[in-house]
């Protein structure tokens, strides 16, 4: 595992010339394929964004993908419900979120998640967005949870979803 000093790193769109993206790594190949394959593809396609952190102007240290979706209010557990004034609830989707392998335990992770709470904030200003919301991997959702009280809906016929509620506080 490699140290960052967090002020080396800038948040940059992904374009054809965004650096370090070839040499990324991660232990999921999915994740690798993703940002080397299909991520320029889902944004010339205006169905998803993916923003790198490039670190010290050299490597690709992470990346996160994000979307709009909404989430069926009837999925939310009924006392929540009432909270919810409309049958869909607008949300910000994490579509994908991934570290390099040789900077892992670096809260690089937990840095783009609190990035895109604040992009959430800003939409919900601008345009209407309650939730953050993502398909979670099984192993992750309790770091979602305990780090930053995501909620599951666990989902039987379809991918389970989390999310947080931008009205609720976060820790």
């Amino acid at each position: 595992m490699s140290v960052i000093d967090f002020d080396k790193i800038v948040v940059t769109k992904l374009s054809d010339n965004t650096i370090g993206i070839n040499s990324f790594d991660n232990k999921n190949l999915d994740m690798i394929k993703h940002i080397k394959e299909d991520a320029l593809r889902d944004q010339e396609k205006k169905v998803g964004t993916t923003w790198v952190w490039v670190y010290d102007n050299k490597i690709a240290v992470g990346y996160i993908s994000l979307a709009m979706f909404s989430i069926d209010r009837k999925e939310i557990i009924k006392e929540k419900r009432s909270k919810y004034p409309y049958s869909t609830i607008p949300s910000l989707l994490i579509g994908q979120i991934a570290t390099h392998k040789d900077y892992e335990c670096n809260s690089i992770g937990s840095s783009m998640i609190s990035w895109a709470f604040a992009q959430a904030k800003q939409y919900s200003e601008k345009i209407g967005c309650r939730t953050v919301a993502l398909h979670p991997l099984q192993e992750v959702i309790p770091w979602y949870q305990e780090k930053f009280k995501f909620k599951l809906i666990k989902r039987e016929d379809k991918q389970d979803i989390m999310y947080f509620d931008l009205l609720q506080k976060q820790s």
